[in-house]
Formats: structure tokens, sequence, C-alpha cells
């Protein structure tokens, strides 16, 4: 059944979770309908003595379990829910002193309950939303009517879930044999296999993830969908335009598989020739969200960095390019499927390869790199509007 519990987590569980004490005293499974197909997620309500509460979304990866803590925050700079709904894929808001990307605008629906709910929550419930991940950890705008609420949630290890509440490890959802390595040195050691012998992770590895709220009851991750999610729209080979005021023509294209922990989407990329024999790389979808786009200009590699360095790499861990630090919000594994145009240049995709997305401030780092070569892109993110007017497939494009 979609609403059974799939971990051995249970109502009235206690534990200390990063020094906190407290009770499962409910859970609540919501969904979200994507191209017509409807996915499910769980969350645990927590609650303390003192009538704190919080969130534990669960996800099933193909990796294993993956855990967040969601705890709501009050930003520095209010916003309006008529601010929240404006925003977009691949818009940029400011929480905490850093601005940070908007990864996904969605909607969810509460479908099952059970035990203590949070106050106010109830089955049929929708909410809308909108993640902005800063890779080591992500902001939840949440709103119903006219409340809006915002929370911060950060990774947790299975393990952690399973000392906390005094689970065994190899227990079902909590901790098992695919899981064990999560964060460790041995999922690290198999990024760097795969860059030696060249092996090709699944398909399962990469996916969606969902994160929502309704009411109090924090936000929440969906299981990746059974087919990874295209991007709708698709530039014209051979189009030319204006993009951050340098002449762009599109020479070649993408479509390319990509899996990453918990399922796999799917995301167009364009070569772009420019002046003086410039290049650059324009990305539609580059962590999934179907309106998102990044101009990406291909960068020197730091002498000394290697595709060891690179595939040694966490979420949420640093990397430093020069005198930039950046932060690992992302780890896959491309695959093309369709390509159209040109010969591709170097660092083009012309099979499988492992990369990284990192986030340093208003510039995004794409690292990806096989057993024969590492390239390295440095860019920023643009709004769709300015992409279909520089390049888009209207009459004036078209000639």
């Amino acid at each position: 059944m979609a609403f059974a519990n799939p971990t051995a987590l249970r109502l009235g569980a206690q534990g200390t979770l990063h020094g906190w004490a407290v009770t499962v005293a409910g859970r609540v499974v919501l969904g979200v309908e994507i191209s017509g197909q409807r996915y499910y997620w769980n969350e645990y309500h927590l609650t303390d003595s003192a009538g704190n509460s919080g969130t534990l979304v669960f996800e099933e990866g193909d990796e294993g379990p993956e855990w967040k803590l969601f705890q709501q925050i009050t930003p520095r700079k209010p916003m309006s829910i008529a601010e929240a709904e404006s925003k977009r894929v691949g818009d940029r808001v400011s929480f905490g002193g850093a601005t940070i990307p908007v990864t996904l605008v969605d909607r969810s629906r509460v479908y099952h309950l059970e035990g203590t709910a949070p106050e106010g929550v109830e089955v049929g419930d929708l909410a809308d939303f909108f993640n902005a991940d800063a890779g080591d950890h992500m902001i939840v705008a949440s709103w119903t009517g006219d409340e809006i609420e915002f929370f911060e949630g950060r990774d947790v290890p299975a393990a952690t879930v399973a000392t906390a509440f005094r689970l065994p490890r190899d227990a079902a959802g909590v901790l098992s044999p695919a899981s064990a390595g999560a964060g460790s040195p041995h999922l690290v050691n198999r990024w760097v296999v795969g860059v030696l012998v060249g092996l090709a992770i699944a398909a399962g590895l990469a996916g969606y993830s969902w994160f929502s709220r309704r009411g109090s009851t924090g936000p929440v991750a969906a299981p990746a969908p059974a087919k990874p999610a295209m991007p709708a729209v698709q530039l014209r080979t051979g189009a030319s335009g204006t993009l951050e005021g340098q002449a762009f023509a599109i020479g070649s294209q993408a479509l390319v598989e990509v899996g990453r922990a918990g399922g796999k989407f799917g995301r167009r990329e364009y070569q772009l020739t420019g002046d003086s024999e410039k290049t650059a790389l324009l990305v539609n979808g580059l962590t999934g969200g179907i309106r998102q786009w990044h101009l990406l200009r291909p960068v020197p590699v730091p002498v000394g960095f290697t595709a060891f360095d690179a595939a040694a790499r966490r979420k949420g861990q640093p990397v430093q390019f020069g005198a930039a630090k950046a932060i690992v919000s992302e780890l896959f594994l491309s695959r093309p499927r369709q390509r159209e145009g040109a010969q591709a240049v170097e660092g083009w995709p012309d099979g499988s390869q492992y990369g990284f997305v990192a986030i340093a401030g208003g510039d995004w780092w794409l690292a990806r790199w096989d057993e024969h070569r590492l390239a390295l892109y440095r860019g920023i993110a643009l709004p769709e509007q300015a992409v279909l007017l520089a390049l888009g497939p209207g009459p004036e494009k078209s000639k």
C-alpha cells in the first residue's frame, strides 16, 4: 500500500537526534502530481516536552534510505505570498545573508494521516511551495491561504537515525546494505573506482527530490518518477541571439539523461558558439527544474585538481577553485540520449560522465569527467524569459 509505513520508525518512538530529545507523534503521507502520475513520500512529526516540533522526512532512494530534518525558521527579510508566488526555477532568493537559487516550484497534497497530526493538517490539504538549495542545506517556503512559513532542512545519515531511535542497523528503511556506505569513505571509493574502470552506475542512481509542507507538518520528500522528466522547451539548432551581452548561435545540442541518488531526470544541453571562437554551454534543467536555465563557460581546471579529486567530493562538501570556494550540491552520472548539430568540442558529452554541481554565491560550477578527461564550467542562472527572447523558437528566430 502507498500509505504503509516504509521504515522501522514507529509512532511513539523516543530518541535523541542531534542532542534534541523527541517523540514521534505522527506520520503524514503526502504526494505530488507530475505529468499525470502521483508520487508519495513520508514525513514524521517530531515533538519535545517543551512543545517544540520538527519534521523528519524520509525518501527511499535507489542508493538507500535518505533522511532530512526540517525545522521552522524566521527569515531576516520577510517575504510575502505574492513574492513567493512569483518565484520560478532559477530565480535567486536571500536567506540568512546568502543568496541561493530556487530549484523547484510545485504543489503538494496530504493523502494520509497517522497518530497526532500537526495542528490544522487534514487529508486533502493542498500547499504551494518552492525549494531554494544551498548545497549543504535547503530552504523551503510554503503557503496556503494567507499564511506563509519557512523551513530549513539538512541531511541526516541513516545511521544517525538508527542510533537516535535505538533501531537495528539493518532495519528496513533505516539502514540497509545498499545505504551502509552513504556519506562514508565507502561511497567515495565507489566514485573513484568508477573513474578508474569506467563503470556505468545504473540509471536508478539518479532522481528527483521534492520537498513541500502543509500547515506545520514540515517539508517532505517524494520518491523518484518511473521515467525521467524532460524539459518541455527545445531550442532550434542554428538559432542565434544575444545572452549576457554576447552574441551566440546554437551549434549543437544533446538530450541528456542524468542520474543522482534517488532517481533520474533529463536535461537539454546546448553548445553555443560566439565571437572570437568563444564557446559556452547553455543548460536547461541543470539540477532537474524544467524551467531552470544556466549559462556556463569553460574555465581552466586548477593545477593539481584531477578526476580523483573530483570523485572524492560529497554533497555538502566545499571545493576550492582558485579564490572561489563553492559547496557541492549535486553528484550525478549523465548519459547523452539524443544529439544533433556540429561535432562536439572538448567536454561535450559523448558518453557516460560523472559530475558534480557546486554553488558559490551567485556562481554555479559544473565539473564532469570520465576516465580520459575532466572539464570544468562556471556560470550563472538565467531567467527562462531571457533565454527564450534571445534564442527561442519565435518567428524572429526562425529566419
